[in-house]
């Protein structure tokens, strides 16, 4: 029965020549491992279609939704962070295994007559590919992405004459955007791969007419079948090949997914490894020089490579007699790898990039962690614009550092906000207010060490503070030591700070009403000079109503007042307390 179908499809088709000449081809100088870097791209290719087609049935090619859609394949969708993990391990096998094939091209002279042609689609496959790598590198819309992608294109815009309007080409205006995103998911799942498929078909036929090139030296009497001989150490390769794809992908947990792409953040970018050479390379051009690095060298490399035909037209195949010719290529791989090396040292030793690093995982976590509540309409940029820890750290970074001290970041001119209000910090404040980390560098100074009314009274008074910026949802505090510690408030320290419209005849200290409550903070942020504050005599604090919206003013406030559970990272020493002191 089953004779009579192959027999009636081969009738039709004539499937069973097609085969034959495609497993019966003869290999001169007979089959070997050297070959199958050919059968591995092909192997990759494929997966990255069926993992692209994949990712496309869930993926929004929109700035406010691309982000969101791959959050959710990455953490919802049963297996969507493997299947996208193996595209992105498979993007990376394509440039390392189709390297490792134009090496094995060059060292055997598989580019001599006459497989000029092939050699140059070869060529074309490697550009394609790396088109794909940084097009598909864009499409999460994550911050890595983002300003990756920003440089890369605005290498392409140093190009003289063309270079500009390339780039706003690319880029589709002079803003990064939703024509940016659109344009390059075109390019990533429907130009390039065209691209390639024409090409890959037109390098096969290519190689099927000429065939393979055998080493200088090879028996040359010896000929092996296509199948099994070749086919074989083809199979087991692509096996290996998408066996590491898939390791990778177990051991890392598929791809990173950065915080949402932000225009206006402050990251530190870097490219894909791949492209850290070319990254390093232009550290040692800065300025005029920089064109040599972008465009001299590329081009000088690759129109080198291109007549690498026409300059080694000898028939010599030994590589030894092709040295002037194969040493460049050679070389060129070094640098490559030295270059990436390096660059990948430099940054592995460099703090400052580190702590960035670090800082950018910790807003990519808060992201995610943030999405699996739900991701609002407007997109994950709002999701973090409304979450204190995001927003209030960014808006603390930019205009509160300037002057204060948060987790070791900052310029010491004003207290320290590590910590802020947590028991520790208002009891250091209590025993050295004139330390530098509390206000030892403003013109508060008259504050006196309060350490000598005694432990017992220092911890209740602590208390009390404490418990003015208590809401609902935190975690109990002792109500009956900070009734105590009121009492020793009105009595020691009324003689300069009010509390609820009692005390100070002079003001000589802040209203200590609600202190460090979130209304407190944000009177403080809004206007520190106001009479509910510091009032204009002691105050040095920037007036921010003028300069934040009410919203940002509000993320701040959220933030700092998060503080007060984390504590101070100093300790102070007691202040100097004068004989006739007993306040």
């Amino acid at each position: 029965m089953l004779d009579k179908v192959t027999d009636f499809l081969d009738d039709r088709t004539g499937y069973k020549a097609l085969l034959s000449h495609a497993l019966d081809e003869e290999i001169e100088g007979g089959a070997r491992w050297a070959y199958v870097f050919g059968s591995g791209l092909l192997t990759i290719f494929i997966c990255q279609v069926v993992t692209g087609l994949l990712l496309m049935a869930t993926y929004t090619p929109a700035v406010n939704g691309a982000w969101s859609s791959i959050y959710y394949i990455q953490h919802e969708v049963a297996g969507g962070w493997f299947v996208r993990g193996l595209h992105h391990y498979g993007s990376q096998a394509m440039i390392v295994v189709l390297g490792m094939h134009i090496l094995q091209v060059a060292l055997y002279g598989a580019y001599k007559k006459p497989r000029e042609v092939t050699w140059w689609m070869g060529m074309a496959l490697l550009g394609i590919v790396q088109g794909l790598s940084l097009t598909g590198y864009l499409l999460p819309w994550d911050e890595k992405g983002f300003w990756a992608t920003k440089v890369a294109t605005n290498i392409a815009g140093t190009i003289p004459g063309m270079g500009p309007q390339m780039q706003t080409l690319i880029v589709g205006g002079q803003e990064y955007g939703q024509s940016t995103l659109t344009r390059f998911f075109v390019l990533h799942v429907g130009v390039l791969p065209a691209l390639l498929v024409l090409v890959v078909v037109g390098h096969l036929a290519l190689f099927r007419k000429h065939g393979a090139t055998p080493p200088a030296g090879a028996d040359l009497r010896k000929k092996d079948k296509f199948y099994p001989d070749q086919l074989a150490r083809d199979v087991a390769f692509a096996v290996l090949v998408v066996f590491a794809m898939a390791l990778l992908t177990t051991v890392t947990h598929g791809a990173d997914l950065g915080a949402p792409a932000d225009p206006t953040a402050d990251y530190n970018p870097r490219p894909e490894w791949y492209f850290l050479f070319l990254f390093q390379l232009l550290k040692y051009l800065p300025g005029s020089l920089e064109l040599l690095g972008t465009v001299i060298l590329p081009g000088v490399a690759g129109g080198f490579l291109f007549v690498l035909p026409f300059l080694d037209h000898g028939e010599s195949r030994r590589v030894r007699d092709r040295l002037p010719w194969i040493a460049p290529i050679l070389l060129g791989g070094l640098g490559i790898v030295g270059l990436t090396a390096q660059s990948m040292s430099q940054d592995a030793a460099d703090p400052v990039f580190q702590a960035g690093r670090a800082k950018s995982e910790l807003r990519a976590e808060r992201a995610a962690m943030l999405a699996h509540k739900g991701i609002p309409p407007l997109g994950p940029l709002e999701m973090l614009r409304n979450d204190p820890m995001t927003r209030g750290a960014d808006v603390d970074a930019q205009h509160c550092t300037k002057c204060h001290v948060l987790n070791g970041e900052g310029e010491r001119a004003a207290p320290d906000h590590t910590g802020f209000a947590s028991r520790e910090w208002i009891l250091g404040m209590l025993i050295n207010p004139n330390d530098d980390h509390y206000f030892g560098k403003t013109k508060i100074d008259e504050m006196k060490p309060m350490e000598k009314i005694g432990e017992a009274k220092l911890k209740a008074v602590t208390e009390f503070l404490f418990s003015l910026g208590h809401e609902p949802q935190d975690p109990p505090f002792d109500k009956a030591l900070a009734d105590q510690g009121k009492e020793v408030l009105k009595d020691k320290c009324l003689d300069c700070h009010l509390y609820e419209g009692d005390g100070a005849n002079v003001f000589d200290g802040p209203d200590m009403t609600g202190y460090a409550s979130r209304t407190w903070i944000y009177r403080q942020i809004k206007n520190a000079g106001a009479a509910t504050q510091f009032g204009e005599e002691l105050n040095e604090m920037p007036i921010f109503e003028d300069d934040l919206d009410d919203h940002d003013i509000l993320m701040v406030t959220a933030f700092l007042r998060q503080q007060r559970f984390a504590k101070p990272d100093f300790k102070v020493q007691p202040g100097k307390v004068e004989a006739d002191d007993d306040k």
